[in-house]
Order: structure tokens, then sequence, then C-alpha cells
């Protein structure tokens, strides 16, 4: 086929040559005064559109510089909270953690100091109420080598109790100011005894002492350690253990005894560390029985005397046959 050459009207080519003459006629003219002239005045009224333009792209990338920093600085503030928050629970943990130090490091020395066998432990559970009985559990039993009966001191060698019941790995103590507790103390200075016990409140009451004795305030008051006078029954506590200071005195001109009010040297409310005495055995009876294991009981026999049997008398002789002394014939013997 024959290719012909493409067709272009006559108006296209007026226009391009128009707009040819412009581009050259603005050319030339962009160099005139008259061309400054409009070129400042259309600035001049461009230029408040150019500028609220530019604000608002300003405003527009202000704001959302604004809302990334915004967000940054909320997760920021939200982990120095968190940070804050667990500082402020060690600050307030802080004094515990140190008193717990302290405590163990008292009960510490006091056990390297103690004339006594010790063992530490640890008060895990209290019930100090005064409508049931007044105990402690520790974390110390059976296989920390702990019986029942052992007496309990503190850090300062204050009497705390003693055991009454013992599991594998805790026991429970019976408090020496419960009012089911006794203990035989002596005033150290005029050496009165008497009988101590708790009462409601939490002090101790000393009674049974003797008009003729002497109580005086603010003295010491410690375990009297009494045997029996054939040495066979001893006190279950060890002597010269703290039982705490007399506040005040009750005596009556008409009686034979007087009694005194002791604060317990132990602070029984709130003690955190014990000490348990293993090489003292008293010779009294535990507190009470405990749930754990014990040695088979010894038999009934060996608790009672054996009485010697009544004595047997010796068997009458059968007659045996009698020779006849005519005949030589053996008669048998009468039935």
């Amino acid at each position: 086929m024959n290719s012909r050459p493409a067709y272009r009207p006559r108006g296209q080519w007026v226009v391009f040559g128009l707009l040819l003459t412009l581009s050259v006629g603005m050319m030339g003219a962009s160099g005139t005064r008259f061309a400054r002239t409009i070129q400042g005045d259309v600035n001049f009224m461009l230029n408040p559109v150019e500028n609220l333009v530019n604000d608002a792209a300003d405003t527009v990338g202000s704001y959302w510089s604004t809302v990334t920093q915004l967000d940054h600085l909320r997760s920021e503030n939200d982990r120095l909270r968190d940070e804050n928050r667990t500082l402020q629970e060690q600050l307030r943990r802080m004094p515990a953690i140190a008193l717990l130090n302290d405590n163990w490091t008292k009960v510490s020395q006091a056990q390297q100091t103690s004339p006594y066998q010790t063992i530490i432990a640890r008060v895990v559970i209290r019930d100090i109420s005064d409508v049931r009985q007044k105990t402690i559990v520790i974390n110390r039993g059976l296989a920390d080598g702990v019986t029942l009966g052992q007496v309990i001191i503190d850090a300062g060698g204050g009497l705390v109790g003693r055991v009454m019941l013992v599991d594998t790995y805790d026991s429970k103590v019976l408090l020496v100011n419960d009012s089911g507790a006794r203990v035989v103390g002596r005033e150290v200075e005029s050496g009165a005894i008497g009988t101590i016990h708790g009462q409601i409140g939490g002090q101790l009451q000393m009674s049974y002492v003797s008009s003729n004795d002497k109580l005086a305030l603010g003295q010491a008051v410690v375990t009297a350690g009494m045997e029996s006078p054939g040495g066979d029954v001893t006190s279950p506590y060890p002597p010269g253990l703290l039982i705490g200071t007399i506040t005040s005195v009750a005596k009556d001109p008409n009686e034979v005894v007087q009694s005194a009010i002791v604060q317990p040297a132990a602070d029984l409310n709130g003690i955190e560390w014990v000490l348990i005495i293993t090489n003292y055995q008293g010779g009294f009876a535990s507190p009470s029985p405990s749930p754990s294991p014990s040695p088979s009981p010894t038999p009934l026999a060996t608790l009672i005397p054996t009485q010697k049997p009544a004595p047997t008398p010796p068997p009458t002789p059968t007659p045996g046959p009698t020779p006849s002394p005519s005949s030589g014939i053996v008669t048998p013997p009468p039935h």
C-alpha cells in the first residue's frame, strides 16, 4: 500500500504559530520594566495565598509532629509510672526487710552465745486471740530434730513457750502468756517463788507467792528450774530464763500469799525469729499430745510391779506298796 503523509489542518498551524510568537514575545518582554511590574503585582497578590498555604502546611506538619511526640511521651510516662510504682513498693518493703535482717542477725548472734544447743526457727503463723489458745507456728519440725516439750526463747533469752504439737516440717508452740501455760518463776532479788500463768491482754500473773517474801516493782522474774527432792522430776523449763519484769504487786495483810503482774520479756505479739532449746529435757509431761508418730507405748506389765506367786505346797507323797513281814507278799495301798 502507498502511504500518504499525515494531514494537519491549517488551524493547528495557526495556533502553534501564535503560541510560539507569544512565548518568544514574553521571553523578550520579561526583562522590561512593565513585565517586572506585572510580576511584582502578581507576586504581591499571590503572596497571602502562598503564606496561607505555607502556614497550613507548617500547621499540619507541626500537628503531626506533636501527635507523634505526644504518643512517645505517653509511652515514656507509662514506663516511668511503672518504674516509680516498683520503686515505691521496694521502698515500702525496705523497713520490713531491714527489720527482718536485723532480727536474723540478733538471733544468729544469740545462738552463738547461748549456753544451750539451739535451732533457729521463724514464726510463720500466730494466733494471739484471747478466745483461743495463744500459739505460734514455727517452720521447724521432726525433720529438724524438734520434739514435744522443747522450750522456745527469743534472741534476748526471753521465754516464749513450749512445743505442744510437732509435725514433719513445722511445730506449734504454746505461748507462755496463755492461760493454760504454767511456769514456776523466781524473783531474782528476793528469791520469791510463785506460779506464773497468762491473763487476758497478754500479761502474766505470778501467784501463790508467800506473803513473807518481798516483791519489788521493776525486778526481773526468771524460771526457777526446780527439781523434786528426790531429783527424779525436773522442771520442764531450764533455770534462769528471763520471764519478765514485775509491774504491780497485790498484797493483802490478811492473806498468807500475794501476787504480782509480770510484763513478758519476749515480744510475744510480734516475734519473728526464735530459738529452740534442744539439749534440755524436763521431767514433766508435755503440754498436749502430738499427732506425730511416737514410739510404741511401754507394755502395761512393765508399769505394774510384778507380784511374787504364792508358794506352792509340796505334793503329798503317795504311799508305795508295803511288804508283808510275814509272808513277803506285797499288799496294795488303801484307796
